[in-house]
């Protein structure tokens, strides 16, 4: 097996797993944005802690052991797209510092706080989203299109 389809397949493990996390944290984040209450709170914290330790992790593997260092050694025409994509986890691992912020004070008996906590929320999962389709057009143009990474 190349080694461009071992790292297509554990990468694309690690999205679906990121994908799950974050639909069932969007699932308990609207109901907390209903019903702000001490119970939704801690159900937000716990799956906010498990998403942000898995896209910390994956955003990990990109970058030491996965495909990005790969992709701009043996394709170095993507190496603009991919140092955006790195600059892109540092702008994300901010916003999920912020975000774990706001939910260590306490949004339930603090509007302002809840108010930041959404807006930060939101700007988190529509910034994730987009860099998920950016990796993902890259992953396809270069293991597709391209004819992979391997020797």
């Amino acid at each position: 097996m190349r080694v461009s389809e071992n790292l297509r397949r554990q990468i694309s493990h690690e999205h679906n797993t990121l994908r799950l996390l974050e639909e069932d944290l969007l699932d308990h984040c609207e109901e907390f944005c209903k019903q702000p209450d001490e119970a939704h709170l801690g159900q937000v914290r716990r799956l906010f802690e498990d998403f942000s330790s898995s896209l910390q992790r994956h955003f990990e593997f990109e970058e030491v052991g996965g495909y990005l260092r790969v992709v701009t050694d043996r394709r170095p025409h993507h190496s603009e797209r991919v140092e955006k994509l790195l600059a892109e986890h540092k702008e994300l691992n901010a916003l999920l510092t912020v975000i774990q912020e706001h939910l260590r004070q306490n949004p339930v008996e603090d509007g302002d706080c809840l108010r930041r906590f959404k807006e930060d929320f939101v700007k988190l999962m529509t910034r994730f989203d987009r860099h998920e389709v950016a990796e993902r057009e890259l992953l396809m143009e270069v293991f597709w299109l391209e004819g992979g990474v391997s020797e």
